[in-house]
C-alpha cells in the first residue's frame, strides 16, 4: 500500500510541476481529481481557471447583467434554476437570486472566468429546449448549457455575454506596447 500512496504522490508532484511550467493551473484539480477519484464539495464552484485576478465579491456596480435561467448540471446534466450574474470578468451561477448590493464567489454554484476564449450561440437544436443557449469555453471544448425565460431574455443573455467577448478581444491593456 505504502508504494501505491508513494506512486501517487510522484505523479501528483509530476502532474504539479507540469501544469506549472505549461500554465495550466486550472487543469490541476481535474488531474490529480481524476488520478486519486475525489472531488470538491457538493455545490462548490469549480472555475474553469485560477484567476488571481479576479475579484472575491461580485459588486452590484460590476454586473451587467443577471436574472433567473435553467442551466443543465455539469455533473448530473440535470436542469436546475439558478440566478445568472455576468460581469466583466466572469459568469457565476447562484442557487439564491438577487443577493442586493453583492455577491461572495464561494456561494456560487458555478464560476465561467473570461480568461480563456469562450463562444456563445443558441442551443435549441442541442438542448431540444426552446430558448436555450450555451456558453463553449474553446479552450478545452466544454459547453455550458442554459435556458431563458423567452426568446428575448435569450438573445440579450447572447448579446451581453458576446459584446464583452468581443470588447476583451479589442481592448488592449494600457501597458501594453503597440508595435505598428
Amino acid at each position: 500500500r505504502n508504494k501505491n500512496t508513494v506512486a501517487i504522490l510522484a505523479q501528483a508532484i509530476d502532474l504539479v510541476s507540469q501544469c506549472i511550467m505549461a500554465g495550466f493551473l486550472g487543469n490541476l484539480r481535474d488531474k490529480v481529481t481524476g488520478m486519486v477519484g475525489q472531488s470538491g464539495p457538493v455545490g462548490s464552484a469549480a472555475p474553469d481557471a485560477i484567476d488571481p485576478n479576479a475579484p472575491q465579491i461580485l459588486m452590484s456596480k460590476d454586473i451587467v447583467k443577471e436574472g433567473w435561467v435553467t442551466k443543465q448540471s455539469r455533473n448530473i446534466k440535470e436542469w436546475r434554476r439558478r440566478y445568472v450574474v455576468l460581469t466583466n470578468d466572469c459568469i457565476a451561477t447562484f442557487k439564491q437570486g438577487a443577493a442586493g448590493e453583492s455577491y461572495a464567489l464561494k456561494d456560487a454554484t458555478e464560476l465561467i472566468f473570461f480568461n480563456s476564449a469562450l463562444a456563445v450561440k443558441s442551443a435549441e437544436q442541442e438542448t431540444g429546449k426552446d430558448n436555450a443557449f450555451c456558453v463553449q469555453r474553446t479552450k478545452d471544448g466544454r459547453y455550458f448549457y442554459f435556458v431563458a425565460g423567452s426568446q428575448q431574455d435569450k438573445e440579450e443573455w447572447i448579446g451581453a455575454i458576446g459584446r464583452l467577448m468581443v470588447r476583451r478581444t479589442v481592448i488592449m491593456d494600457p501597458e501594453e506596447e503597440c508595435n505598428y
